[in-house]
């Protein structure tokens, strides 16, 4: 049995795909670890253990705190607290992690590929211990390539000089934004000992080590379909889903549908209270002959949202299970969201919000998987009937529908993260640090298995 070191971001889209490969790994005889502030650790399920760190430094209710931006994102103060936010949690990883590693007698590192902090540790630490660095993207690819446009862009592939030249000139204002975050992470690796080529600039990169290479293992959790193409691909594994994250499913609706074909909306967790945008998804899906289903995480208040007779609103379903009944999807173009819809065979239309949705969006439409609408100006509801009638009426998209969906369903998912871990496990280097430390605990137990910090 290894024990892996398991670092996620405190946000509902990346935590369920990180506790469901942390469940994997337990049944395939691991001992997954969640490391991280005390805002994080407090979600975990209780069957994962826990490691809660820098409680000095980000107490309960900081990175709640922190993050309240996130749901928000319509001021420049928000982007501002968002670009700190990130450079607070970088700092905070590579402050309290490796003695977290030592403590725990961590054989690897699985890190969300969104926290390059956790990165720098486990380049530092696969030299001097052994440990393995295992970096899952539980969003959009993150790696940078000349052809690719930033994943915050919902800009089309150009696999040209001109689009090379264009994402370049993005690239280097990504760089001026994430430039106190830049400053946390290059202060890291000077104090681990690592260098850079002065031609790269991405962090998430595989960097020197000393007179080595940190060998590190690149993971997507989604789809080749749902990127544009590379000249490096990483791993594509498909989606991660938990049958334990049980939410309500097609029964607990079932009194409630009124015999139209159902169309699936949702604007994620983060902006499920968007009042307009939902509202004009449920009167253009009415207008069509569909019957909404409106999944909005808690967000909304629907006695005021003034939704079309027939809407089903919920703060919860299993979408999967909803999508698998459904005869379209309209979503903000979140990450999970858009791979269920494709692994339910869903032509989709995306209403892209924030971050990296309008990238997300381009590639659906590159895929000819759905169309885009934007959300600004008036007109949204017509905009919406009219998209509906292009991507219900075309073979096209039927047809490249059901060619991503047999990508889907024949993606390793969460039995290729096992075999990628062990993979990666058995070129582990021989342990250069005990590995019985206090405070190290494998747990098998009826209650939350917490690992107590060293005396």
């Amino acid at each position: 049995m290894s024990t892996l070191a398991l670092i996620t971001l405190p946000l509902p889209g990346h935590m369920r795909p990180m506790m469901a490969a942390a469940r994997a790994l337990q049944q395939a005889g691991h001992h997954p670890v969640v490391v991280g502030p005390a805002d994080l650790t407090a979600r975990v399920p209780d069957d994962i253990a826990t490691r809660t760190i820098g409680q000095t430094d980000l107490p309960a209710g900081a990175v709640d705190h922190m993050c309240a931006c996130l749901s928000r994102m319509s001021r420049l103060s928000d982007l501002r607290q968002m670009f700190r936010a990130i450079a607070t949690l970088s700092q905070f990883y590579l402050d309290h992690l490796p003695q977290a590693i030592e403590q725990i007698g961590a054989d690897a590192i699985l890190h969300d590929q969104l926290e390059p902090g956790a990165g720098l540790v486990a380049r530092s630490l696969s030299r001097s211990w052994g440990v393995r660095h295992i970096s899952l993207a539980c969003a959009l690819p993150m790696n940078r390539e000349p052809s690719v446009p930033p994943p915050f862009m919902g800009w089309r592939f150009r696999p040209s000089r001109y689009g090379a030249w264009l994402n370049a000139g993005y690239y280097r204002v990504v760089n001026a934004l994430h430039a106190e975050q830049g400053l946390v992470l290059a202060n890291g690796a000077r104090r681990f000992g690592l260098t850079k080529p002065d031609d790269l600039e991405d962090w998430q990169q595989v960097w020197s080590v000393d007179d080595g290479i940190s060998d590190q293992t690149d993971l997507v959790q989604g789809l080749a379909s749902l990127d544009y193409p590379r000249q490096s691909p990483p791993t594509y594994l498909g989606p991660f889903r938990d049958s334990r994250d049980a939410y309500p499913g097609l029964s607990s609706i079932q009194s409630e549908r009124d015999g139209r074909p159902l169309a699936f909306i949702s604007l994620g967790t983060l902006m499920g209270g968007k009042r307009r945008i939902l509202r004009a998804m449920a009167n253009a899906a009415t207008a069509r002959g569909l019957q909404p289903i409106l999944v909005h995480g808690g967000r909304l208040n629907v006695e005021q949202a003034d939704l079309p007779t027939g809407t089903i609103a919920r703060d919860f379903l299993d979408q999967r299970a909803i999508m698998a009944d459904a005869a379209v999807a309209m979503l903000h173009g979140g990450y999970n969201s858009t791979t269920d819809a494709i692994a339910a065979g869903l032509p989709l239309i995306t209403v892209p919000l924030a971050f990296e949705q309008g990238a997300i969006a381009a590639r659906v439409e590159r895929a000819q998987l759905g169309r885009t609408v934007g959300r600004l100006g008036s007109g949204l509801t017509l905009r919406l009937q009219q998209a509906l009638d292009a991507v219900t009426g075309s073979p096209t998209i039927r047809a490249a529908s059901r060619r991503a969906q047999f990508e889907a369903l024949a993606a390793p998912g969460l039995s290729g993260l096992v075999a990628s871990v062990d993979g990666a496990l058995r070129q582990c280097q021989p342990r250069l640090r005990p590995v019985d430390q206090p405070g190290r605990e494998h747990v098998a137990s009826q209650h939350r298995p917490e690992i107590v910090p060293a005396q």
